[in-house]
């Protein structure tokens, strides 16, 4: 039970940063458009869009991998740590306010993953 919370603590963190990286890389464009000259210079060539690319990539396969380990009823439920994350995201490394109603969802999710993955 530990090590399937822990694969699934080390998916949801690849697939938490791999957003983080590509909102990161937006976070200096111009605004979008559909052009391929645009989408070379300011995607393909964006470091931080590269980046977000292979953990969302290595996310995903790391996530067919668990797939084949544990029960789906036990690890899909725990993509629901991505939302912990997330908001950890958003407060420390984009610096935006989180009230308390959402601390106590998080809280929520938190006992849900815990009861979920005690089974």
């Amino acid at each position: 039970m530990l090590t399937m919370i822990l694969y699934m603590l080390l998916q949801t963190a690849m697939l938490v940063f791999g957003q983080v990286a590509l909102k990161l890389g937006m976070r200096d464009m111009p605004a979008w458009e559909w052009s391929w000259p645009y989408i070379w210079h300011e995607v393909i060539l964006n470091l931080w869009f590269l980046i977000g690319l292979i953990l969302l990539i290595g996310a995903n396969l790391f996530w067919l991998w668990l797939l084949d380990k544990f029960p789906f009823s036990q690890i899909y439920p725990l993509t629901s740590l991505g939302f912990i994350f997330g908001m950890l995201s958003g407060v420390f490394i984009f610096h935006e306010t989180v009230g308390y109603l959402q601390w106590i969802g998080v809280a929520m999710v938190m006992m849900g993953c815990y009861f979920i993955a005690k089974v």
